[in-house]
């Protein structure tokens, strides 16, 4: 039986239309622009050699306050993958549920990234991440191999056309896609005709979420099981609080605080600088532009969508928005 009327099948593929018509727009975009246009003129890029002890490999992440920074193996001249905050989440949770905290800093400081690939192995199939691209690929290219992962950031590398070595020339995210076509598209207008609700952007339903009296490392747990990066922090009546996400590890890490990480949630977001910026939500109902314009202005990697009690429906990433606006 066709439980459908006439109208509704309309609607459904005049939305169809519209959002492959705002994809079409993006992809186009996309395709115009390569990566060496989001190179800065003045930019600071940190590597890791590979001959470098994992303990001081994360400690140049946490010093740096980056979540990802791209390794070289110096003795083959090549690109050997990234270094991420996810990295440290995965070698937390498992160090915690196995040893101690001083038996973990005591591994960890005679093992060198070079070996750590055979120690990821450990963290279910959990991989060095070794994306990369070059920096003439466009756009459209990169965030195509970002989307068929599930990683947020790729190094761009080059070849010396004398040696033939690789040359990392810098990372490029998800993030800085995004804020270079909410900055630069030319058509705006689309991106304010159509919500998070038409393009089906989000993940919705059965959310992780956590009290503030909930102990670090119970949050960390949930990271690994669930392979998320946030939780959001919800008060008695299930309102939206705060969230923890990976990158609060790395405030941990420079507080010197990853052998206490029984301490309750609340503890750990009152380490966060005054600049943090914090907790942002949305609604289904809001625009791909609004959303775009929050991203570019507050730098977060996700939004939490509300209802109207601000009570959580669903998670938006940066992800979830570009593979939106991909053909």
């Amino acid at each position: 039986m066709d439980i459908l009327g006439r109208s509704d099948k309309d609607d459904m593929r005049s939305g169809e239309a519209k959002r492959r018509e705002l994809a079409q727009l993006a992809s186009f975009f996309l395709k115009q622009h390569s990566a060496y246009d989001m190179i800065p003129v003045s930019f600071r890029l940190i590597v890791l050699d590979t001959k470098l002890l994992v303990t001081k490999a994360l400690s140049a992440l946490v010093q740096n306050g980056v979540e990802s920074a791209p390794m070289y193996d110096s003795s083959q001249a090549c690109y050997a993958g990234m270094l991420t905050t996810t990295d440290l989440v995965n070698l937390i949770q498992y160090y915690y549920s196995n040893f101690s905290y001083t038996e973990a800093i005591d591994d960890l400081g005679q093992i060198q990234l070079e070996n750590y690939k055979e120690l990821l192995m450990k963290f279910k199939e959990r991989q060095t991440n070794t994306l990369c691209s070059n920096p003439l690929d466009t756009l459209y290219e990169v965030s195509r191999r970002l989307l068929a992962t599930d990683y947020s950031t790729l190094a761009l590398v080059d070849e010396d056309t004398e040696t033939g070595n690789d040359v990392i020339v810098s990372v490029l995210s998800i993030y800085r896609i995004l804020n270079f076509m909410a900055v630069n598209i030319d058509d705006k207008k689309k991106l304010r005709q159509h919500s998070l609700y038409d393009l089906e952007i989000g993940t919705y339903g059965d959310l992780v979420t956590a009290t503030m009296d909930v102990s670090v490392i119970d949050i960390i747990r949930m990271f690994v099981d669930n392979n998320i990066s946030v939780v959001p922090i919800l008060d008695e009546n299930g309102v939206v609080l705060n969230v923890f996400a990976e990158s609060d590890i790395i405030l941990l890490a420079r507080e010197g605080l990853l052998d206490e990480l029984t301490i309750p949630v609340s503890e750990a977001l009152s380490l966060r600088p005054d600049d943090y910026p914090g907790v942002h939500t949305c609604a289904q109902n809001d625009t791909l532009f609004s959303v775009l314009d929050t991203i570019r202005k507050t730098q977060v990697q996700r939004l939490i969508v509300v209802d109207d009690d601000i009570k959580p429906v669903g998670v938006v990433t940066l992800s979830d928005v570009l593979r939106a606006l991909i053909i």
